[in-house]
């Protein structure tokens, strides 16, 4: 459930689906961070999950830190964020052949001008 976004200002939530796969990772994580917190992620201190959120810097970093071991180019590297995430998400579902109307309803986009955007650099040839 997501419960408010920047597109939904009066917070009337929406369902967002995942795969199996995100489904059994979280549900690990739920166990392995326990009952008692409630922000979905949290920090991690000496092994032990911390009663709080995750900062902005937070993800960013550990988005960051993801990108490098990932083996990307350190220029490549400083340009990524969360939003980066959002982004080649949509390209990633339009190169495994999701349509326009799935990817709005996967990232809760209201309008099709608006995924363009994110679409607009994804490397995808329908004449294949």
């Amino acid at each position: 459930m997501i419960r408010r976004s920047k597109a939904d200002p009066f917070g009337e939530g929406r369902i967002a689906f995942t795969s199996s796969r995100s489904r059994e990772l979280v549900d690990a994580w739920l166990i392995w961070r326990g009952p008692n917190i409630v922000p979905l992620f949290c920090p991690i201190y000496q092994g032990k999950a911390i009663k709080r959120s995750l900062s902005c810097t937070s993800v960013k970093r550990l988005i960051k830190e993801a990108a490098s071991a990932a083996g990307l180019d350190p220029s490549v590297v400083a340009d990524f964020s969360g939003h980066s995430l959002r982004v080649g998400a949509a390209q990633d579902l339009l190169g495994a052949g999701q349509d326009t109307a799935s990817i709005m309803r996967a990232g809760g986009w209201k309008s099709v001008n608006v995924l363009a955007r994110y679409l607009e650099q994804a490397e995808h040839n329908v004449w294949v």
